[in-house]
């Protein structure tokens, strides 16, 4: 099955808005996708309390994976997914509750305020289109098979069949070419991705998972380090707290 749809009038236009940039501030979109993974845990985690042999436990994480070669962003969850009919009304209908407010809040705010509009309207998933020149969607809920929504967030979106056989959501994003105003590689860097997530996301509530390099002192044949000798390493590494900035201790907090 593979079926291509277009997008609603108003989408259309908050998808034009998006992808040309109006905002400046474009590295909230991996915040909005990680806050969107663990809305996609959280419901998950209510339906399991409701019927726990449906909805079994799981080790609930959000995973972050980068391919330069590619140039992608993949942000998978293990969440609630999403059925056929929840693709088209969420991914294919932008906003629908309220896009031309959006869109009106959004010609009268000032710079400050444009991360919190995004957040209000619950259109934060398609402020990847701000750096991603295509964005795929694979996901599964546990009452549906598995499906693929890809678009390049211009007139249409297709949505097949996946595959895929385990509960949650895979977003990648294909982002779009270097410029001189801006340079979209930088988020294929490790560095890059554990500030944004230390700035926006420390306080999620499950781990944010990245396979990151670093750097382990060498061993000699008895299991001794060797000094000054190193070697390149990578490993799963948690890149938050999972805390809130109100119950941290006074002297972790800084003033920013």
């Amino acid at each position: 099955m593979e079926e291509t749809k277009k997008f609603q009038t108003e989408s259309k236009q908050l998808l034009n808005l998006m992808i040309n940039s109006i905002y400046s501030n474009k590295e909230i979109f991996l915040r909005e996708l990680i806050s969107n993974a663990s809305d996609a845990i959280d419901k998950y985690r209510y339906n399991q309390l409701l019927d726990k042999d449906k909805y079994p436990i799981d080790d609930y994480k959000i995973r972050i994976e980068i391919n330069k070669d590619k140039r992608s962003i993949t942000i998978i969850d293990n969440g609630i997914g999403m059925t056929y009919e929840e693709l088209v009304n969420n991914l294919g209908t932008i906003a629908k509750s309220g896009s031309k407010e959006f869109l009106e809040k959004l010609k009268e705010s000032k710079e400050k305020d444009e991360m919190n509009i995004i957040g209000q309207f619950g259109v934060g998933f398609y402020s990847a289109f701000m750096v991603a020149k295509n964005i795929e969607v694979n996901t599964k809920s546990i009452n549906d098979a598995g499906y693929i929504f890809t678009s390049d967030g211009v007139d249409t979106y297709t949505i097949k069949d996946s595959g895929k056989t385990d509960h949650g959501s895979e977003i990648t994003l294909y982002l779009k070419d270097d410029t001189e105003e801006e340079k979209y590689s930088d988020y294929l860097e490790q560095y890059r991705i554990e500030n944004l997530i230390k700035k926006y996301s420390d306080y999620i509530r499950y781990p944010i998972i990245m396979n990151v390099k670093t750097y382990k002192p060498e061993l000699d044949k008895d299991g001794k380090e060797i000094e000054g000798k190193t070697k390149e390493v990578y490993e799963d590494k948690v890149l938050n707290s999972m805390i809130p900035l109100w119950k941290k201790n006074k002297n972790e907090v800084k003033e920013e």
